[in-house]
């Protein structure tokens, strides 16, 4: 009796080895990639999304003696001045112990900077004041640094409409 066939059958068995070792290393190097485009999307997500938050808050408060930079327990804070039925609340925003904190209350002397909830990770910042600007520089947990310039748009002379 003749073989026919063997050595095409070990040959298909080659080609659909080398076929599956092929697939798996493609899977296993495009699972490498996607983690590596993932962390770097988290990176730059945490970045701004901090700084978004921080903008949006003092656009939201945006009006004449709303907004100062204060010293608030050794750290740098933008302070959003509101008031509510007749009493005034302030809001503090800062970065303290790694972490990116926001508190509200009616006295910011009764507090302590450590008290507020967190909101976000971050390393640090930096506020300035200034002719009606109010830039910032924001650092992520990741290190990288985030810069905004926000216009004070409610610092300017309001008599000049009338």
């Amino acid at each position: 009796m003749k073989r026919t066939g063997g050595s095409g059958m070990i040959a298909a068995l080659i080609l659909a080895c080398l076929f599956a070792t092929t697939m798996l290393l493609t899977l296993v190097m495009g699972a490498r990639v996607y983690r590596g485009v993932q962390a770097r999307v988290e990176a730059s997500a945490e970045g701004r999304v901090g700084l978004a938050y921080i903008t949006a808050k003092v656009h939201g408060n945006d009006h004449a003696g709303g907004i100062s930079v204060q010293d608030f327990g050794g750290v740098d804070a933008v302070v959003l001045a509101q008031d509510y039925d007749g009493e005034r609340y302030v809001t503090a925003l800062y970065v303290y112990d790694g972490q990116l904190m926001e508190l509200f209350c009616s006295d910011l002397d009764a507090f302590t900077p450590a008290e507020a909830p967190p909101s976000a990770p971050a390393l640090g910042w930096q506020a300035d004041q200034a002719d009606g600007v109010l830039p910032l520089t924001y650092v992520a947990a990741s290190g990288s640094e985030r810069y905004a310039y926000i216009a004070m748009r409610s610092e300017e002379d309001s008599s000049a409409d009338e």
